[in-house]
């Protein structure tokens, strides 16, 4: 029997809490703000680094970045392995891993389904306010791990309304 490689990618979406413990590697994303074992982090967000250097905040697991956010991250453990940013942290780290793994699990992204693009790192890194069509603009980038031909699992709440991504990607809903 062969073991498929898998990996969880843990999104800032408010479904992240559905989330709960995984039997493969974890990559989180941004600033870590639950206490869960994981393998990764990844940043693609010059906020989220400035925010590390200002809070001199150091991690035992690796942060997966760009070149460019590399240069800037010296006291803690740092990958630049991003080459393309696909506008945030979960589906730039999903493409990455799309290479490695045959399988991806997406927890708290949220609006692959919805409209909601509110993010937990919020409390951590104000924004301004969204645009109302940041959705449709995420889920145009989320395309290209679609056409890597790689299983995805998004993981989401009951209520939620699926999209059809192709039949690589599929849904589990759950309550939590």
């Amino acid at each position: 029997m062969v073991v498929q490689k898998q990996i969880a990618i843990v999104g800032n979406g408010p479904s992240r809490n559905l989330y709960k413990g995984f039997k493969g590697e974890v990559c989180l994303c941004n600033i870590p703000q639950i206490d869960v074992a994981y393998d990764y982090i990844s940043i693609v967000d010059r906020k989220a680094v400035d925010y590390i250097i200002k809070e001199k905040l150091s991690y035992q697991k690796p942060i997966l970045t760009t070149d460019e956010l590399a240069k800037f991250l010296k006291h803690t453990p740092t990958q630049a392995v991003f080459k393309e940013k696909l506008m945030n942290s979960a589906a730039t780290a999903a493409y990455y891993f799309a290479q490695t793994h045959d399988v991806i699990w997406l927890y708290g992204c949220d609006a692959l389904w919805s409209k909601n693009t509110k993010s937990h790192q919020d409390i951590l890194i104000p924004r301004p306010t969204r645009n109302s069509n940041l959705h449709n603009q995420w889920r145009e980038k989320w395309k290209t791990v679609w056409n890597t031909g790689t299983k995805i699992t998004i993981v989401c709440p009951n209520n939620a309304e699926i999209v059809d991504y192709g039949e690589n990607v599929q849904w589990k809903k759950t309550d939590g």
